[in-house]
């Protein structure tokens, strides 16, 4: 749910019309929960950890696609910090959709890191914010603790999007 919620918090704090804040809410809820339900009816999904790693790539692809459109969308509005917020989305989910063809990275550290990048940069004058990260070693223990992933695949599924992120939102420090 955090692919989600980054976005969707991201939209509703920028300053588009309603109308479009409800556009874009929908097409980001749609966006990974309709590809995960047509998988599921193919056969193609087991469960929805995508706990084989061979299921991970069409749904991982499918909806690294679909941020890509609605970064384009988003483009139009001219909006910074709402663009900058779903080309962060669209670069990692592409990065983590290249690594899941070859390798399992852990998408629930990836997309909590983009979550409290992204509070953090949305917010910056509540700096503890930073203190979510905080619950990393938590969120990252229960997936080594219930053997989805291990201590290379939680570490890496928090560094590689926190990097990116550090470089879209903060690139001139």
């Amino acid at each position: 749910m955090t692919m989600i919620l980054t976005p969707t918090i991201a939209v509703f704090a920028s300053p588009i019309p309603i109308t479009q804040k409800a556009i874009f809410f929908f097409l980001y809820l749609l966006s990974p929960i309709l590809p995960y339900l047509i998988l599921k009816k193919l056969g193609k999904v087991t469960d929805y950890e995508f706990t084989d790693r061979r299921e991970r790539p069409p749904y991982f692809t499918t909806i690294t696609i679909l941020f890509g459109v609605i970064f384009f969308f988003v483009l139009a509005l001219n909006v910074e910090t709402l663009t900058r917020v779903t080309m962060n989305l669209f670069v990692v989910s592409t990065v983590v959709t290249i690594i899941t063809f070859y390798w399992k990275i852990s998408g629930h550290m990836t997309y909590s890191t983009i979550l409290f990048a992204t509070l953090i940069y949305l917010f910056p004058t509540t700096p503890a914010l930073i203190f979510l990260f905080a619950l990393t070693p938590f969120i990252g223990w229960s997936r080594i603790a219930l053997n989805k992933h291990t201590l290379t695949q939680v570490t890496l599924g928090t560094l590689i999007p926190l990097s990116i992120s550090i470089l879209i939102y903060w690139p001139f420090w």
